[in-house]
């Protein structure tokens, strides 16, 4: 990747030609990325299981302004999915889980761009809301869906540890630090295309409040949401100078 970068710099440098960046820039993203969920919750089963590397993606819209062609903010709205797989073994049985969190994602970043040449390096930091849209889970047992009764000890309640849709065992909204890294090329004076390596972390507890269950050693950890992953976009300067 560091050598895709430096090859763009060098064309981008041999390049005479300007493309202003100033003005309204409307686009478009798709993101694959690999996430993960730091400290798992089994709500109450008493194992924590081995993690599997788990990928999803996200897409959706942007709108930025630059206030010349080297600061610019942008926000947009995005469809974005993370979540965690998982693997184990016990009791002469095997186990996979598999959750994803599915996300309406508003950001809300700050983007540096190096030059005004055909090839620039880009960079962002800022913080993406995202909101719950569902949360799902697949969990099996030896192939088949994993169904038992478990009791919440904070709700005294009896719930399904294996229930498919656990949209209300999570909380609404995630606060998620994003930091991006990458190259713009411009295809044509006004229109370019991104290509940038994202990382962020979430901030807040994913948990319910009546889902911190604790663990077998009478002890609660938040879980965290956390992703890297590499993203592609499309845009247009609008009004650009």
């Amino acid at each position: 990747m560091k050598r895709i970068f430096t090859l763009l710099l060098l064309v981008g440098l041999l390049m005479p030609a300007t493309y202003a960046q100033k003005g309204l820039h409307l686009g478009a993203n798709f993101m694959s990325l690999s996430s993960s969920i730091v400290n798992q919750n089994t709500w109450g089963n008493g194992r924590e299981y081995d993690y599997k590397v788990s990928f999803n993606s996200s897409f959706g819209f942007d709108v930025g302004y630059h206030f010349n062609d080297r600061i610019g903010i942008y926000t947009g709205y995005w469809f974005t999915n993370f979540g965690q797989g998982y693997t184990d073994s016990y009791d002469g049985s095997d186990y996979e889980r598999t959750l994803k969190l599915k996300y309406n994602v508003i950001p809300v970043m700050l983007r540096f761009a190096s030059s005004e040449n055909r090839v620039n390096f880009i960079g962002g930091v800022g913080i993406l809301f995202a909101m719950m849209n569902k949360a799902e889970q697949e969990w099996l047992r030896d192939g088949a869906a994993y169904n038992e009764n478990f009791e919440n000890p904070i709700t005294g309640k009896e719930f399904n540890i294996g229930a498919t849709d656990v949209t209300d065992r999570y909380g609404k909204s995630d606060i998620i630090l994003n930091i991006e890294l990458g190259a713009r090329i411009f295809i044509l004076d006004e229109l370019y295309v991104d290509a940038t390596i994202n990382g962020g972390y979430g901030v807040n507890d994913i948990n319910a409040a009546d889902w911190q269950i604790e663990n077998n050693d009478g002890e609660y950890n938040p879980s965290h949401n956390v992703y890297g992953g590499f993203k592609v976009g499309v845009a247009y300067v609008l009004f650009g100078e």
